[in-house]
């Protein structure tokens, strides 16, 4: 239970007024022995209600300021400081007399029998148990200063008897503090199993995480398979048609767009019956792939080279002069009839090309490939 929950402490701040129109209320200077939040928030509380409160840290500390500052009242844990409570007593009251300020002990509940013994035995009458709610403590406050002068009650101190009463307080604080070092070794073993709990529920997660995106992964690679599928040929590896007219009128629009040229060139390989009838249908699939790699070697980064169907190819070129395009005809050209192409131990060859040359919009309205005679340039090599 704390001293001064946030609704007890508006509580007070509210009832206030009314309490400041009792005329049994003191309004005085109070000095708080000890340190420690509950005394910090007694302290907080006793201000809110218009007194004026003094700290301090021990009772070395509180005996210059009762002598400085010539307090009404004296709030002392009874333990607090760097010497005893019946020590207090009798300094505070060598320096101040029995004319000085009302003392009140201050004590845990868990020694409150101890606390009230020692007290009595030290003339103190007065005794808060801490926590307490802060209504209680107002009224203990106000019945120390409703209370007999302090020269009423005076130590009635047997020999040993002091003794008796801290060894009796020092056993409760020796079983308190056991308890919370129980409690602390519960709170460490609980923290340890929450620890292991989460680094179990870490690792499962990061498999998870591990696992979903290699599936991600994977599911990534399988949809790249499948358009690659969807737009290459499976013999050449280069596009294949459906690609070719589809790029076509996207590059179409490029070029209208910003006003470029697009060239589209046609190649066929000669007499390729020929070479399947000669060699078989196996070499004419080596013939492709040969002739299909070695134009890819020539062909621009941003150029479209596609499997037309067959034996023919297509070679679409952005942003390309007719001189440019007839350059990179000629090359290819020259490049097929330099290779050296091999199936079952036999040279197949020299294979020779002949390649077509449109331009848009110059032979043409539109991107699609022509193939008539009349709508292209031919070169045979």
């Amino acid at each position: 239970m704390m001293l001064m929950e946030p609704n007890g402490l508006k509580t007070a701040a509210a009832s206030r007024p009314a309490r400041c129109e009792r005329s049994e209320r003191v309004m005085a200077t109070i000095v708080i022995v000890g340190e420690g939040i509950i005394n910090h928030r007694l302290a907080a509380l006793l201000g809110e209600h218009g007194h004026r409160v003094l700290e301090a840290a021990d009772s070395a500390q509180a005996l210059e300021i009762v002598r400085a500052e010539k307090p009404e009242l004296v709030l002392a844990d009874i333990l607090a400081g760097n010497m005893g409570g019946c020590q207090f007593v009798q300094s505070l009251r060598a320096q101040a007399g029995w004319a000085g300020p009302r003392l009140v002990f201050l004590s845990a509940a868990y020694m409150e029998t101890e606390a009230r013994a020692l007290a009595r035995a030290c003339g103190v009458s007065e005794l808060i148990v801490k926590p307490a709610q802060p209504e209680a403590l107002l009224e203990l406050i106000d019945a120390a200063f409703a209370g007999p002068p302090p020269q009423t009650a005076k130590p009635s101190l047997e020999p040993g008897s002091a003794e008796t009463h801290l060894r009796s307080m020092a056993g409760k604080l020796y079983e308190r503090v056991a308890a919370l070092e129980r409690l602390n070794a519960q709170l460490d073993e609980r923290a340890a199993e929450r620890t292991e709990q989460l680094e179990v529920a870490r690792s499962a997660l990061e498999q998870e995480v591990t696992k979903r995106l290699w599936a991600e992964r994977e599911l990534t690679q399988a949809n790249r398979r499948l358009h690659d599928k969807a737009v290459r040929d499976a013999l050449t590896g280069l596009y294949n048609r459906g690609y070719l007219e589809e790029s076509l009128d996207r590059e179409e629009s490029r070029a209208r767009r910003s006003d470029q040229s697009l060239g589209v060139m046609m190649i066929d390989i000669d007499h390729f019956k020929r070479c399947n009838d000669t060699f078989g249908h196996a070499a004419g699939d080596t013939v492709l792939r040969a002739v299909a790699q070695q134009m890819l070697s020539l062909a621009r980064g941003e150029d479209i080279l596609c499997r037309y169907g067959g034996e023919e190819f297509a070679l679409v070129m952005a942003n390309a002069s007719p001189g440019t395009m007839l350059e990179r005809a000629e090359k290819i050209s020259l490049g097929v009839r330099n290779l050296e192409i091999e199936s079952d131990g036999r040279r197949v060859g020299p294979v020779t090309l002949s390649v077509g040359i449109a331009m848009f919009p110059d032979h043409g309205a539109n991107g699609q490939p022509c193939t008539e005679p009349r709508q292209r340039d031919a070169i045979a090599s």
